[in-house]
Order: structure tokens, then C-alpha cells, then sequence
């Protein structure tokens, strides 16, 4: 009778089991992710729409965004959801008929540490590798925007922010037949687009550039954008209280005329030049940089984490956030042992407080293994994994421990029926 019992616990039984954790997990993780999603909508909306995003980009965006919490709102939904699965099994009596019949602490340990290696492979997957390639996708979808942005015009008092430029363009009409304008979206007349850019060329001198009326032409294939503007005029001064401050001053070498060095305002020499007509052409990085998801450290998968790298500085960026990727995986490994621990613990006086301390206990955890990782910073992969490991190994088996020392709590239904 035993080893029939155990035989069926171990066949349709679990799979029943996991099927019912598999759908509450999910409809908890949609929960959380649609609270989450609710409070960033505002600023994500904001940003989209000033660079001209249709609907279906921030729609995209927003989803993008979901991964950034979805370990933490996994191990939640992972704790919540089988504390739910087990009161309910300990309530009907199943798991009274199913320990009557033979079944003991550890073999329900086993199928429930089974189910801890799924949800923390599942976690580990969508912190270490949906995350990062989510990130970069939502960089490059803002990068699109904000380029068909360019190339549309810009917004009638709108300020943009470029590296070492401020640009604000206003609106007025034109008449093609006397002006021959082409606007930027690549029809005859229509708006002539007065242009207004602060540039910072040293640590003090900065440029001032006016134009009567401005056009973007591009990008082509190779990147480049064509540049053209109307009434030209430049204005180089000396500027005490420049805006992006003296950190560019090294980068500003590549944007002086001449071989001028700005040492001072004294040196700081004042040129105005006025230019009917001009054309520049430059490249889209010059106006809008990005960079290659290598260069960010977030964007950055587990397994190219794990790959050697020459920079020290960056190479401890990269043990950091996989060492904290890692321990995060490990809250999901964990949360169905501390929900078999709050059942156990759970009767008529301890209802409304197992649960709660449960999740206090998992976000605690949480907390001390970021602190860890802050104390130990650690330099490789041993010292990124080894530590959260070491930890919730030491969690894992004083669960176990406990929830054999309350086998009897655990089995005994302990709530009046209603």
C-alpha cells in the first residue's frame, strides 16, 4: 500500500501538483508585473511620446521594462502559491491519507525541492539572459524613436540634450515658392524650423549657434546624416559657469578650432561668424551615441558575464550583478521550502501571520545577501557564486530540518472548517 501510494504521489499526483503551482505562479506573476508596469507607465509614456513613439513602441517598451523585477515577483508568486497549494492539501486531509499511507517529511521534501530547481532555473533564465536582452531592446527601441524624432524635426519648444549640446527649435511657416525650404519630412515648404544650440567646446568656452532655418537629411546606410542650415550664425565665448561642466574639457579637444588650448577665461578668444548657407555632414553616433551591449554591464547575459575579461573595474561589475542575479535565482529555490515551513506553522491563532512573516523572511534573506555581496565585492566567479550559495544552502537544510521537526503541524489540519 505504501509503495503504491508513493508511486502515485510520485506520478499523477505531482504532476497534478506542479501543473496547479505552474498556473497559480503564473497568474501571481502577472499580478505583480501588471502593479509594477502600473507605476512606471507615467514616466515610460512620457519619454516615448516627447520622442514621437507610436502606441506599439510603448507598448513594446513597457514590456521590455517587466523583466527588471521578474525574479523577485517570481520568488513572491513561487512562496504564495504553494503556501496556498499545501494549506489547502493539509486542510482536505491529503496529505494526513498520504503520509498514513507511507509517505514521509523527505520524500515530500524531495518532490518540493523539485519544484524549488524549476523555479530558480526559471528565475535564473529571466534575470541572467530575458532581462539583459530586454534592456538592450528597449535602448534600442528609445534610440529609434528618438531618431525618427530627428529626422521628423524638432518639437516646437522643445529642449533636446545631446553629449556637450543643448538644441531648442521653434516653428514658424514658410513660404515655399519664395524660400524653396525643403522641411525635414521631405516636403516643399511648409514649417521653417529656427534653431537655438548651446555647445560646451572647453572646460570654459562654450559656442552659441543660431540658424534661420534647419534640415536633417539621412541617415543613409553608413550612418551619416546631412546637416544643412540657413542664416548661420556662431558666437565662441567665454563661459564661467559652463553647463556640462569641466569633465569635458579632456573629451573637448576633438571640437576646437585650431590648436587653441583654453587654459583659462582669459584665454578664451571671442569669434561671431555669420554664414549664409551650410552644410555639414556627421554621423548619427555624433548626435545620438550608442553604445554596444558589451559596454553595459547590465545588458550582459550570464554566460558573457562569465567569460574572462582584461578590465578589473569592469570585470567587478560584472561578479557584482552575477553574483546578485545568482542569489536572486536562489529566493525562488528557497520559497517553497519557507511556504512548507509557514504551513506547518500555520493554525487557527497564526493564520493571518504565517504567510507574511513568510514573505518578511524571503525579503530579509533578500536584503542580507545584497549586503554580502556589498561587503565581499567580489573580483571572480568563485567569489560571485560561492557566497550565495554557501548561504542558502545552510537556509535550505535548516527548512528541512524544521519542517521534519513539525511533520506533525504539517499533516494535522490545524483550521476550523467553514
Amino acid at each position: 500500500m505504501g509503495h503504491s501510494l508513493a508511486g502515485f504521489f510520485r506520478g499523477d499526483y505531482a504532476r497534478g501538483f506542479f501543473a496547479r503551482l505552474a498556473v497559480q505562479v503564473f497568474a501571481l506573476v502577472v499580478l505583480v508585473e501588471a502593479i509594477f508596469l502600473a507605476e512606471h507607465f507615467t514616466w515610460v509614456f512620457r519619454d516615448a511620446v516627447r520622442h514621437d513613439a507610436d502606441l506599439f513602441s510603448i507598448t513594446l517598451v513597457l514590456l521590455c521594462t517587466s523583466t527588471e523585477i521578474f525574479d523577485l515577483a517570481l520568488a513572491i508568486a513561487v512562496l504564495v502559491a504553494a503556501y496556498a497549494i499545501f494549506l489547502r492539501m493539509r486542510e482536505n486531509r491529503e496529505l494526513l491519507v498520504l503520509f498514513a499511507g507511507g509517505l514521509g517529511p523527505y520524500q515530500l521534501s524531495a518532490l518540493v525541492l523539485a519544484a524549488c530547481l524549476a523555479a530558480q532555473l526559471v528565475g535564473l533564465a529571466g534575470s541572467g539572459i530575458a532581462d539583459p536582452v530586454s534592456r538592450y531592446a528597449q535602448r534600442s527601441l528609445l534610440f529609434s524613436t528618438e531618431l525618427q524624432s530627428l529626422k521628423k524635426g524638432a518639437a516646437r519648444g522643445e529642449f533636446y540634450y545631446f553629449p556637450n549640446y543643448v538644441a531648442y527649435a521653434m516653428d514658424h511657416p514658410v513660404d515655399p515658392a519664395a524660400t524653396g525650404i525643403i522641411d525635414a519630412r521631405g516636403g516643399q515648404g511648409g514649417t521653417n524650423r529656427t534653431l537655438f544650440v548651446y555647445q560646451q567646446i572647453a572646460a570654459h568656452a562654450a559656442r552659441i549657434v543660431t540658424a534661420a532655418s534647419a534640415k536633417l537629411d539621412g541617415p543613409d546606410r553608413d550612418g551619416k546624416i546631412v546637416l544643412s542650415l540657413n542664416d548661420f550664425t556662431s558666437h565662441t565665448f567665454a563661459d564661467a559657469h559652463p553647463l556640462a561642466g569641466p569633465a569635458l574639457a579632456g573629451s573637448a579637444a576633438s571640437q576646437r578650432g585650431g590648436n587653441m588650448v583654453f587654459d583659462g577665461l582669459e584665454d578664451v578668444p571671442q569669434v561671431t561668424m555669420n554664414v549664409r548657407d551650410m552644410s555639414q555632414m556627421m554621423l548619427v553616433n555624433q548626435l545620438l551615441p550608442f553604445g554596444a551591449r558589451g559596454s553595459n554591464v547590465a545588458e550582459q547575459t550570464i554566460f558573457e558575464q562569465l567569460a574572462p575579461g582584461d578590465d578589473a573595474v569592469f570585470r567587478a561589475a560584472q561578479m557584482r550583478l552575477l553574483s546578485e542575479r545568482f542569489s536572486r535565482s536562489l529566493l525562488s529555490f528557497l520559497a517553497p521550502l519557507l511556504a512548507l515551513l509557514a504551513v506547518a506553522l500555520t493554525s487557527a491563532r497564526t493564520n493571518w501571520f504565517a504567510l507574511p512573516l513568510a514573505s518578511l523572511l524571503l525579503m530579509s534573506v533578500y536584503l542580507g545577501c545584497e549586503g554580502l555581496i556589498t561587503a565581499l565585492a567580489p573580483m571572480g566567479v568563485a567569489g560571485a557564486l560561492l557566497p550565495p550559495l554557501l548561504l542558502f544552502a545552510g537556509l535550505c537544510a535548516a527548512a528541512v530540518l524544521a519542517i521534519v521537526r513539525l511533520q506533525r503541524s504539517l499533516v494535522r489540519p490545524g483550521l476550523a472548517r467553514q
